[in-house]
């Protein structure tokens, strides 16, 4: 999709797909609309499950990438490195110099990437920064924060 920055000059964006082992990409995908609205351009998920193979998980990424990616390449983000939506994704990569992909997701990457790709910012180093901040042990801080030990 073309959106108009604010300059009123067309932006085109990259694509985006999240991808998991089982249904947490749709659930990301439905939580991250809480915040960014229903209607956001060139996003989508690609969920593998138990009967799938893996040639069948890539027919299901090619159609995925194919939707969201306008010429702009597209951005990947995988529940777990070393899981088999990470590794179909890598092997897309070496392929594609066009494709980037992050794997660790959390809604922190997710949707520091939607609000980024608004401003032409697609920094994964940055990305993967927040996804790393966006864990917390939250125990110590409230314990702190009520003046207990």
């Amino acid at each position: 999709m073309i959106r108009k920055g604010p300059d009123k000059k067309e932006k085109k964006m990259k694509g985006i797909v999240l991808m998991s082992h089982g249904p947490l990409a749709s659930g990301m995908y439905e939580a991250s609309k809480l915040f960014m609205g229903d209607d956001i351009p060139q996003y989508t998920f690609a969920c593998l499950y138990a009967d799938d193979s893996p040639e069948d998980y890539d027919l299901l990424l090619d159609e995925k990438m194919k939707e969201v990616d306008t010429g702009e390449g597209v951005i990947l983000i995988a529940d777990l490195m070393g899981g088999t939506p990470c590794n179909r994704a890598m092997m897309k990569l070496m392929v594609n110099p066009k494709i980037e992909l992050i794997a660790g997701m959390n809604l922190s990457i997710v949707l520091q990437l939607l609000g980024n790709r608004l401003s032409d910012n697609y920094d994964m180093k940055e990305l993967e920064n927040v996804g790393k901040e966006g864990v917390l042990y939250v125990n110590p801080m409230m314990q702190a924060a009520m003046g207990g030990n």
